[in-house]
């Protein structure tokens, strides 16, 4: 059976270039091409429109509120696209609307659709309490929709302990053959690879450079390749009189193209998340596939990717030592026949066509099934 399905989310990729942006664009991806009708509801700081994809998907832009106008109240785009994208809602019917943020969900509710609320992050009472509208305007949205998701069993406990309502878990997917693993063992000198914000501090762009100071110690020859966006000095800088001779060994390539993204992670010995707060971590999923071993914070949702020691290696989120330590295990992982293959199979556990995609088509599904059952 054909669905009609809303996608909501207050910024559109590849305009924005962050996870649920992505998730959101290949999530409609896959809907499509099993037959079904989609719309993203989307923001923009541009005039509103109306645009077809070349697979079918049609992409609805509702202007943003001005900025100048609501940012001295802490208003921020999250928190006003509910108000703007709702009256879109109001017109136009779909079987399901999934939301992504808490003012869309809300949104979807009061336009009487029957909705999805994924809770993107990895909710804490520290980062709710320090947000202004929050945590009532999440509480509102947990408690409106039809049902609740998370991206991964750790954030749907952190959901269920504050809010007090069981989320399904829901993860993002990858599309594994756009990432055609390199199968044959990595060879020295060591290439780690940072796949990531840079300035976002959540993301450990400086624990990554302290570990790479450490790992020079025992592999004088390695590097830290820098592969986002955003201002990189800072981490450095925090290595204080060290820095000019570690940073030699620092190489920043940018964001890059989208074409040029699995190439970096074939080329690298091993990909690096040291970030605390990570619902997920789709970049170690990417990078496994692309047949690279990983080392991330044993925080989060990311422990439940990296569950076999023969793809990688968890680490006590800001222990610099047992990350430098991690990093010459990795290094030799990397370098032994077999790993590539194992970690290529493994991240097909979250590939979109054989399991990620069918996951969620089941849960819409489910809420449709629940709604007849209502009615």
């Amino acid at each position: 059976m054909s669905l009609s399905i809303g996608l909501v989310h207050p910024y559109c990729w590849p305009e924005v270039r962050r996870g649920g942006e992505r998730y959101v664009d290949e999530l409609a991806g896959w809907l499509r091409a099993q037959g079904n009708q989609v719309d993203i509801l989307t923001g923009t700081h541009a005039d509103s429109s109306v645009e077809v994809r070349g697979d079918g998907a049609v992409v609805r832009r509702r202007r943003h509120a001005r900025r100048f106008r609501l940012a001295r109240f802490g208003v921020t785009d999250v928190e006003s696209f509910g108000a703007a994208i709702w009256p879109t809602l109001v017109r136009r019917r779909y079987d399901v609307v999934h939301a992504m943020t808490p003012t869309a969900a809300l949104a979807a509710r009061a336009a009487g659709q029957r909705t999805v609320y994924t809770v993107l992050g990895h909710p804490t009472a520290d980062q709710l309490g320090g947000r202004r509208f929050d945590p009532g305007v999440f509480r509102a949205a947990v408690r409106a929709a039809h049902q609740v998701t998370a991206l991964s069993r750790a954030s749907a406990g952190q959901v269920a302990a504050l809010f007090g309502r069981p989320a399904a878990v829901l993860p993002p997917g990858v599309h594994c053959d756009r990432f055609p693993p390199d199968l044959t063992p990595r060879k020295p000198p060591a290439r780690i690879l940072f796949s990531a914000s840079y300035s976002d501090p959540r993301k450990g762009l400086d624990r990554a450079v302290f570990g790479l100071a450490e790992l020079l110690g025992t592999h004088p020859d390695a590097r830290l390749v820098l592969s986002g966006q955003g201002d990189s000095s800072w981490a450095l800088e925090r290595l204080g009189p060290s820095a000019p001779s570690v940073s030699e060994h620092v190489e920043d390539l940018g964001p890059g193209s989208t074409d040029e993204v699995p190439g970096r992670y074939r080329d690298a010995t091993l990909t690096v998340l040291p970030s605390t707060g990570e619902a997920f971590g789709l970049v170690l999923v990417e990078s496994l596939a692309a047949g690279t071993p990983v080392v991330c914070t044993r925080d989060g949702g990311m422990p439940e990717i990296v569950s076999d020691d023969g793809v990688g290696r968890t680490v006590s989120p800001g222990d610099i030592t047992d990350l430098a330590r991690a990093l010459v295990d990795v290094i030799a992982l990397a370098s032994k026949p077999g790993t590539p293959e194992r970690c290529s199979r493994h991240a097909r556990k979250w590939d979109w066509a054989e399991s990620v995609g069918p996951l969620h088509l089941e849960l819409y599904q489910g809420v449709l099934r629940s709604r007849s059952r209502a009615a």
